[in-house]
């Protein structure tokens, strides 16, 4: 059953919100990480990926939103992972949301021939630099700092709620039947664009027709 609105509920909510997406980034960082400790990881192909996944999901937390808060109204980051802090936001702002950073280019190269220098083929390769490893357990560092002093802001608000919840007249509350809606919805109908509410109540699941083999 859900928790009845409050403003303890809605701030629970809204940590917790943040600390889901701290979560997402210190998984795919532990996977980059795996991915280097592991000869012919299957991973391997996809660091880049993670370690932009979990750039993306760090700074999530820290940009303001419609929705909620930086994370920063509720935690205050160490002095010595500030550096760390500021390269990430960098690597997000200049390199993974924005394309600016000499760390992805492009060139204008021409194949020739050895021997004859007659010319085979014009093309445009892309090179991407990604986190050196000694950067990504720095980040990895981070997150997990984060995420601990996020858990210590969210404990006395979940106290809170623990003791209205131990006080309330639950049978009523189970009663009146208010537990967390899905609304289904095909895939056609898939829309990004909504804004969720600070106490939300439902969530859409998008559904796929089965394809016949």
């Amino acid at each position: 059953m859900m928790v009845p609105d409050s403003t303890d509920a809605r701030s629970f909510i809204e940590l917790s919100s943040h600390a889901a997406d701290l979560v997402q980034a210190r998984e795919a960082l532990e996977l980059a990480v795996k991915s280097r400790e592991e000869i012919g990881s299957p991973l391997e192909s996809v660091r880049d990926a993670l370690i932009a996944a979990a750039a993306m999901a760090y700074c999530r937390t820290f940009f303001p939103s419609n929705v909620r808060r930086p994370v920063t109204d509720f935690i205050t980051l160490p002095e010595a992972l500030r550096a760390t802090h500021e390269l990430v936001r960098a690597f997000r702002n200049r390199t993974i949301a924005h394309s600016q950073s000499d760390l992805s280019v492009t060139y204008a190269v021409a194949v020739l021939d050895a021997q004859t220098l007659e010319v085979r083929d014009v093309g445009a390769p892309s090179i991407g630099s990604t986190m050196p490893p000694e950067r990504v357990r720095d980040f990895l560092e981070l997150v997990t700092t984060a995420q601990d002093l996020l858990d210590n802001a969210i404990e006395p608000i979940r106290d809170r709620l623990m003791t209205e919840m131990a006080a309330a007249d639950r049978a009523a509350l189970v009663r009146r039947g208010v537990r967390p809606m899905v609304r289904e919805a095909l895939a056609a109908e898939f829309d990004p664009s909504t804004t969720r509410p600070s106490y939300p109540t439902s969530h859409p699941v998008y559904l796929s027709p089965m394809v016949a083999d």
